[in-house]
């Protein structure tokens, strides 16, 4: 067994960074090389297909001559070049491909690079893609099946051997400088195909020289270059192909740059685990860089794990690693860099990069190469897309949850592999791949489900596949937790006579893998929806419905089967305790597996999973259970099942009946120096309230209680994207809290600090779940008297606005307006936990006044719309509105009616904070509202657009807003409604994005059968407070406009001047 050498103490000086030159010409390099280091091993390979037999060195003059030997033969062959004519070449991937790319720029051509691994029409379609006419290869490859379909020029090429010869050749002439060069076309590579045939890219010689340019990258900021770290390896394994991307630059830049010695296995031999073990025993190496599924398999050997202790380091290259190999192989490589624990992460130079990580979904960031004229050298992709002023990597990354890592980014999935589920959560399938393929019975593993509610995984095993449905899940729960998205019913086995398909590297070809697959995929969902007795999984006994008792107790078996949960008590809700929406979706499988086997056609419709949220506790979803299999009342005493409004009075009851008593309001708080502590900052209206109290001058300081830990890192980036104020440190304050616990889960001196500090407490905070029933919205309530108790405690006499809802009088059928005044009627609420639990907490609040002398307000605010007095910021284009407008052009027709909807009284979301903060200053400065302070109540102000207008009346200005281009149908409701339906049926499997619409198609079909809406609110008090609400104006095309340029109709954009 050979030894690895020590690690590098004496690096030749043209390998060191000081020699390193940007606008170096690299396939020249060989040459300078040759004179400087001659007898320099560059290279080295294996004699045969087993390590064991050893390797041959190749030189620096060996190689340089062998380059030289490659150019002549290319210009005696082919003859002068015209246009820089197109030569294919494909071999075994050993080192002739470094010397016909170099050869093929010093002559004049430019050589295209197919991999092996394409099917025929791909690549047909690089090699038209490019004219190329001539085509070379080695006497072992076949490319009969290519020159069928395209004849062209061939010849046999010479092996490996001939042109490494030790007889010495002239140099082969290059006069053109570095800057004749640059643009000078040379090499084509193609795309991977994933999602379709490959597509050439043409390389042009600048690029090249990046690989040098970014050896002169300073270090700043304890950033460390990886050539450093590479750099610190003599001889490094590599089983990188060399037709590919990756193994063209391990070349460059370890071999020809670093001096680091590359070695190669043999070529006849596919790189594999255990091969590579060998190469790491044998071939006298300190370094590897291979394909993840070969680490991932090493892994998982504990002798392997040994041999890669001798390492320095290892790279993985061309898919995502999965942690666990990743933290085992770390663990064992040698430490070279700091904070090992981060090995997932990549950081980006902060000066010589050019790239700008935006924020795209669910705190996934796109990678953007920004063009800079000062970092002409070491953007080499503008070398190639000159006429771009920024290139997408299509990478998507996630944030270093720490938030003094703010600048670690971890790879999560290309942008095209993000899944959409139909409930709006998005997917990044690649580590949960990786993660799945980290089991040593798994091969490969796809995730798909784009458009559905869950996603399914297509599992390639390397066996046989199980047939008994138990036998297979057990494959599942031998996996780590990473694979949380999944369940049981949506796994899908690959037929051994149908596997999966591959590119290199161990990528899946998506397109065609899912189009191998797309019937069994779609006979699965429909099998889930059916309740298909062949896919159950939990091991529970038939369901008896003698009594609910029995129910009870079923339930709490699946319960805890399904979400692994101790036993829960009987009348607790469930959500709180930890069921997600996933889990609900297997328990309602399980009910419907339940009324297929008791004979109930109906199955399917019976338990929706509405009829969980409905029924959170195990009492009530067995009363609810009992009534739906029998059509009888089986309730035994169970707790639970009281109506909804007595459900209502007794959650009220159970956080007003122990507030304080005092004997009048507390005093007026102070209109100066005012300490204003804000709930919920993060979210969209809570970004532009903390904007607005921050320009408001008698307020010194904000404190923000957020429940998220890297609140203070989303806050800097909500308010940058926004176009908003800087968060200022010196008056803004982030606290992580927890409402719903006492204290507000902050520590007693903090919670102390805020006694004695707080003027004016305003909750924004709220969860917006309308699947949510009232019970999951007891700790948001119980919050709510957290913060009472706060302000009768305060030193300042702290005076508390809560930010409600008008669905809290949603379902109000008094003649006459809704008055801006507590009610307490418990029927006027929407028929949601959210209107529900709002209207709980107004009537908590205004208890509070009468009783506890709590100076307090509730604002019902209405549909919050996007900003309108700049271009940055965004309508949520999943809501219902943005979705209709964004929708409509791709069904060719727009709504001009929505009786359900008709009343437009929204308001911009930067002009809402505003109108918020002059009602809290207004309303923390009311004397009592009866000269009698005992009957004082809670002030009440509805926040909507005073100046209304109806979608039919307004349904014109927004067709005319439309791009010219565009000529939509003007449809009724129902209409539009119907074609909204045809275009779901074709969105299955590709992204929404364009037609937000399909997400909310259950919201929209019933919304055409809801009555309208007569309900009126009035707003006079608001409008006495707020100057700005009284001036807002109605809903305009400007303002349309201003929305559609956020949402990307960039026609309008020069309209605006902000």
């Amino acid at each position: 067994m050979s030894e690895a050498p020590p690690p590098r103490a004496d690096i030749p000086p043209i390998f060191q960074t000081s020699a390193a030159k940007p606008d170096r010409l690299v396939h020249l390099i060989p040459d300078e090389l040759a004179a400087a280091v001659p007898d320099h091993p560059l290279f080295a390979y294996a004699r045969a297909a087993r390590p064991q037999d050893g390797f041959v060195d190749v030189s620096c003059w060996r190689f340089a001559n062998a380059v030289n030997r490659a150019s002549w033969y290319l210009r005696y062959l082919l003859g002068p070049p015209r246009d820089f004519a197109t030569v294919g070449y494909m071999g075994p991937s050993d080192l002739r491909y470094f010397l016909f790319m170099f050869g093929a720029i010093k002559v004049g051509y430019k050589m295209p690079f197919l991999s092996p691994r394409n099917n025929l029409e791909g690549h047909l379609n690089v090699l038209e893609g490019v004219d190329c006419n001539v085509f070379l290869r080695a006497k072992e490859t076949n490319i009969d099946p290519i020159l069928d379909k395209r004849p062209m020029l061939s010849w046999v090429v010479p092996e490996l051997d001939d042109f490494l010869e030790d007889f010495p050749v002239a140099t082969y002439p290059y006069t053109k400088t570095f800057e004749d060069a640059w643009s000078d076309p040379c090499l084509v590579l193609h795309t991977t195909g994933s999602t379709g045939l490959p597509n050439p890219i043409t390389w042009k010689v600048g690029i090249l020289s990046t690989y040098e340019a970014w050896r002169t990258i300073p270090s700043v900021d304890g950033y460390v270059s990886t050539t450093e770290i590479y750099q610190q390896s003599r001889r490094a394994y590599t089983s990188m192909p060399l037709f590919h991307t990756s193994g063209l630059n391990a070349g460059i830049t370890w071999a020809m740059l670093l001096g680091v010695t590359l070695v190669y296995g043999a070529p006849q031999v596919v790189p594999n685990a255990a091969y590579t073990d060998e190469m790491h025993q044998f071939a006298g190496v300190d370094a590897s860089m291979g394909a993840p599924s070969i680490y991932e398999e090493l892994s998982r050997d504990p002798q392997a794990l040994e041999r890669i202790n001798r390492l320095h380091y290892v790279v993985a290259s061309g898919a995502p690693l999965s942690h666990n190999a990743g933290d085992l192989i770390s663990k064992h490589t040698r430490r070279l860099a700091p904070s090992i624990e981060d090995w997932p992460y990549f950081r980006w130079h902060p000066s010589h990069s050019g790239i700008e990580m935006r924020e795209t979904v669910d705190g996934l960031y796109e990678l953007f190469l920004v063009k800079d004229p000062n970092l002409k050298l070491y953007q080499g992709v503008f070398n190639t897309f000159p006429d771009v002023s920024e290139w997408s990597m299509k990478d998507l990354y996630s944030r270093h949850p720490d938030p003094s890592k703010p600048y670690l980014y971890m790879y999560r999935c290309r942008r095209d592999d993000v899944i959409v589920l139909s409930n709006g959560e998005k997917i990044a399938p690649a580590l949960m791949e990786a993660t799945l393929m980290s089991n040593p019975l798994i091969k490969g593993a796809m995730i798909v489900g784009q458009g559905q509610f869950q996603p399914v995984v297509l599992i390639e095993l390397f066996t046989d596949p199980p047939h008994d449905p138990k036998a297979r899940y057990q494959i599942l729960e031998s996996l780590a937790p990473a694979h949380g998205k999944l369940d049981q019913y949506h796994v899908l086995f690959a037929d051994p006579a149908k596997p999966i398909r591959y590119l290199g590297q161990g990528k899946i070809q998506r397109k065609s893998t899912y189009a191998l697959y797309e019937k069994e995929i779609e006979e699965l969902y429909r099998a889930v929806d059916e309740g298909n007795e062949e896919l159950r999984f939990w091991n529970v006994p038939d369901l008896e419905v003698h009594d609910t008792v029995e129910i009870a107790r079923w339930l709490g078996l699946l319960i805890t089967q399904v979400t692994g949960l101790g036993a829960l008590e009987q009348d607790r809700d469930i959500f709180p305790a930890g069921v997600d929406s996933l889990q609900v979706m297997q328990m309602t499988r399980e009910l419907r597996f339940q009324a297929k086997r008791l004979g109930l056609a109906e199955a399917t419709d019976l338990f929706p999973p509405a009829s969980i949220y409905t029924h959170p506790t195990i009492a009530q979803l067995a009363d609810y259970i009992g009534h739906r299999l029998t059509g009888q009342n089986l309730s035994n005493g169970i707790p639970g099942g009281e109506s909804s409004n007595a459900h209502m009075q007794t959650l009220l009851h159970r956080y007003a009946a122990s507030l304080p008593h005092s004997s009048g309001l507390s005093p007026l708080p102070p209109t100066q120096n005012m300490v204003v502590l804000l709930t919920g900052s993060t979210g969209s209206l809570g970004s532009y309230l903390l904007d607005a109290l921050q320009e408001d001058p008698n307020v010194t300081r904000i404190i923000c209680l957020n429940r998220s830990a890297n609140a203070a890192e989303k806050q800097v980036q909500f308010s940058f994207e926004r176009g908003l104020n800087a968060i200022d440190p010196s008056r803004v304050e982030l606290l992580q809290a927890d409402l719903s616990r006492p204290l507000l889960g902050l520590e007693e001196t903090t919670y102390e600090r805020l006694q004695q500090s707080v003027t004016h407490i305003l909750h924004n905070q709220w969860a917006v779940n309308f699947n949510w029933s009232l019970s999951t919205f007891d700790p948001l309530i119980r919050g709510v008297r957290h913060l009472i108790d706060l302000a009768h405690t305060s030193q300042r006499h702290a005076f508390i606005m809560f930010i409600s809802s008008v669905s809290a009088v949603g379902s109000w059928a008094n003649p006459g307006p809704v008055p801006e005044e507590p009610i307490h009627d418990f029927h006027v609420a929407s028929r949601m936990g959210h209107g529900q639990s709002k209207l709980i907490s107004e009537c908590l609040l205004d208890q509070a006044t009468r009783v506890s002398g709590v100076r307090s307000a509730s604002c019902r605010v209405g549909i919050v719309a996007g900003p309108v007095e700049q271009a940055l910021g965004l309508w949520n284009p999943q809501e219902y509105i943005p979705s209709i407008i964004i929708s409509s052009p791709h069904l060719n027709a727009f709504p001009i009616t929505f009786p359900s909807r008709d009343q437009i009284d929204w308001i911009p979301v930067d002009k809402a904070s505003k109108i918020l903060l002059e009602i809290l200053s207004h309303a923390s400065q009311q004397p009592p509202t009866n000269a009698n302070t005992a009957t004082s109540q809670m002030q009440v102000f509805h926040v909507i657009n005073p100046q209304s207008t109806s979608w039919s009346k307004f349904a014109p200005d927004m067709l005319a807003s439309y791009p010219d281009s565009l000529d939509l149908a003007a449809v009724d409701f129902e209409t539009w409604m119907r074609l909204l339906e045809v275009v779901a049926t074709t969105t299955t499997d590709t992204d929404t994005t364009d037609v937000p619409a399909v997400k909310l198609l259950d919201f929209f079909r019933r919304a055409s059968t809801e009555h309208a809406d007569a309900r009126q609110l009035s707003s006079l008090k608001a409008q006495q407070a707020s100057p700005a609400l009284c001036t807002l104006g109605k809903v305009n095309a400007r303002w349309l406009r201003n929305w559609m340029v956020q949402w990307g109709w960039t026609e309008y954009a020069h309209e605006y001047e902000y």
